[in-house]
């Protein structure tokens, strides 16, 4: 029996669920910001705000698409460290929703965060230092000669 070919009015979505397509374009734009150069973090970051609100307005078709947006959402406020609310919330309707028993959001505890910040700053300060000090010796000593 031959095989009957298909006419379809309107092609296929890549995608069958939404949610799908708003997460690979939020995490396009994530990758696109995290490389951005400082001339552009401004537009960019604008750029991933944009991304970011329509992930959370778009709604999931299927359960894959509630788990996966649930999974990329925690990925994003635990390893990026990312404070939005909003992403927390809907984290937690979708766990909810799911009946899965995560615990809330919160990013990782660092209580030497502010000590090594502190020591990256005081290193940059010395390394400046050390240039300008050097340089005035060498200046000094081109001067003598």
């Amino acid at each position: 029996m031959p095989h009957a070919r298909i006419h379809l009015a309107e092609p296929i979505p890549f995608h069958a669920d939404p949610i799908l397509a708003a997460i690979d374009a939020h995490s396009e734009t994530w990758a696109v910001f995290q490389v951005a150069p400082e001339a552009a973090v401004a537009q960019r970051h604008a750029e991933l705000c944009a991304a970011t609100a329509r992930l959370l307005a778009t709604p999931c078709a299927t359960r894959f698409g509630e788990l996966a947006l649930l999974r990329h959402l925690r990925w994003h406020l635990e390893h990026d460290e990312v404070l939005d609310t909003a992403m927390q919330a809907r984290a937690a309707d979708l766990a909810a929703s799911l009946n899965l028993d995560f615990p809330p959001c919160s990013p990782p505890r660092r209580p030497l965060a502010p000590l090594l910040r502190l020591l990256v700053r005081a290193g940059e300060i010395a390394a400046c230092l050390a240039l300008i000090a050097g340089g005035a010796v060498l200046n000094g000593l081109a001067t003598l000669l």
